[in-house]
C-alpha cells in the first residue's frame, strides 16, 4: 500500500508567519541621471566609478602582456622598454585612482577617471570611424555602460561632497 504525499508538507504552513514583511533588495541602477536622495544612494553611485577604473587598469595590463609577448604594443609600435615603463606607471596610477574611489570617493579621482575614460572612448570612436578598428553591438553597449558609470560616479562624489560639507 502506497502512502499519499499529502502529509509531507503538513507542518509547513503552520511555521509560516504571515506578519513578516519581505524586503526586496534594490538592484544597482546605472542610470546616470537617477535621483540621488541620500548618502547611501550617493555612495553607491560614487563607487560605480570603480568599474571604470578597473576597466582602464585592465586595458593597460593587456597592453603590458602584448609588449612582453610580441615586443610591440597593441597598435604595433616598436620600442618595448619605454612603452613597458609607461604602461606600468599608467597601471599604477589607474589602480591608485580606482582604490581612492573605492575607499574615500574623492571628487578629483572620479573626475580624472571620467575624463580619462572619455578620452580613450573618443580615440576608439575615431579609430572606428576611420576604419582602423572594428566594433560590434556588445562593445558599444559596454562602452555606453562604462560612460554611464563614469558620469554617475562624478555625480555621486559631488553629492557626497555636498552632504559631508553640510554635516560640518
Amino acid at each position: 500500500m502506497k502512502k499519499s504525499g499529502a502529509g509531507k508538507n503538513q507542518g509547513l504552513s503552520e511555521n509560516i508567519n504571515t506578519n513578516e514583511v519581505k524586503t526586496v533588495k534594490k538592484s544597482k541602477n546605472w542610470n546616470p541621471f537617477q535621483k540621488l536622495d541620500g548618502e547611501k544612494e550617493a555612495l553607491d553611485a560614487a563607487k560605480s566609478g570603480v568599474v571604470v577604473g578597473i576597466y582602464i587598469t585592465l586595458s593597460y595590463v593587456i597592453q603590458v602582456a602584448f609588449i612582453y609577448g610580441t615586443g610591440k604594443d597593441t597598435f604595433g609600435n616598436p620600442g618595448p622598454t619605454t612603452l613597458l615603463i609607461a604602461a606600468v606607471i599608467t597601471i599604477m596610477f589607474a589602480a591608485f585612482l580606482t582604490w581612492r574611489i573605492w575607499v574615500r570617493q574623492p571628487l578629483w579621482a572620479s573626475i580624472i577617471v571620467a575624463i580619462w575614460f572619455s578620452l580613450e572612448l573618443a580615440i576608439k570612436v575615431g579609430a572606428i570611424v576611420s576604419g582602423v578598428q572594428n566594433t560590434n553591438v556588445g562593445w558599444i553597449l559596454m562602452f555606453l555602460a562604462l560612460l554611464s558609470a563614469s558620469v554617475l560616479s562624478v555625480r555621486g562624489c559631488w553629492k557626497l561632497r555636498t552632504l559631508r560639507r553640510s554635516n560640518i
